[in-house]
């Protein structure tokens, strides 16, 4: 079975990695693909960064891991929906596991289809800090496992806020990861005169 963790990655973190990971030893997968969206259906109105350089940070963030490999999946021109993804993986064949975090485990909800999703794969949920299980839905909550992960409260927001402001980005996405954004001059404010 491979696993499906789908984000904006923007910038793609050690949190996306551990929950990656755990959810790779946990459930026996055979390997794990981090899915970068192309055009993120809950982002409406949201500055993302462009999709080549999400992309291309996702890569660097999974170049030491051999258990995890950075794919586009993506449509180039239509907005990325999970339960379109999943049809496609399984019409080629694919058994999949989507892994997602407890922060879209919350919004499950406001997914396309999400019953249809949780009837085409296994959904599993890696816990996280500060969301409690019990404030999640029953009937959404019922459709995945969830799974614990170490602590860690990162989140890509955050990371975009802290390179903007130079504040310390070090240990909490990979070196690669930073060295990327820094070349590129991604999240950094415009200076208005």
């Amino acid at each position: 079975m491979t696993g499906l963790l789908g984000g904006t990655f923007d910038p793609p973190h050690f949190g996306h990695l551990v929950l990656a990971l755990e959810a790779y030893y946990q459930f026996g997968l055979e390997d794990v693909l981090l899915v970068p969206t192309r055009i993120p259906p809950h982002k409406p109105g949201r500055r993302i960064t462009p999709f080549r350089h999400r992309f291309r940070m996702t890569e660097l963030a999974v170049a030491e891991s051999p258990e995890l490999t950075a794919v586009d999946l993506e449509p180039s021109d239509e907005t990325s929906w999970t339960v379109n993804l999943i049809k496609k993986l399984n019409g080629m064949g694919m058994k999949t596991c989507f892994i997602m975090g407890m922060d879209s485990l919350k919004e499950l909800h406001t997914w396309k289809n999400p019953e249809r999703i949780s009837k085409m794969t296994k959904m599993v949920a890696g816990t996280r800090p500060g969301y409690e299980e019990e404030s999640i839905n029953m009937k959404y909550r019922s459709m995945v496992e969830t799974f614990n992960i170490p602590g860690m409260h990162i989140s890509s927001c955050d990371l975009r806020d802290r390179f903007a402001s130079e504040m310390n980005t070090r240990y909490l996405v990979p070196e690669s990861v930073r060295n990327y954004i820094r070349e590129n001059g991604l999240y950094v404010r415009r200076k208005s005169y």
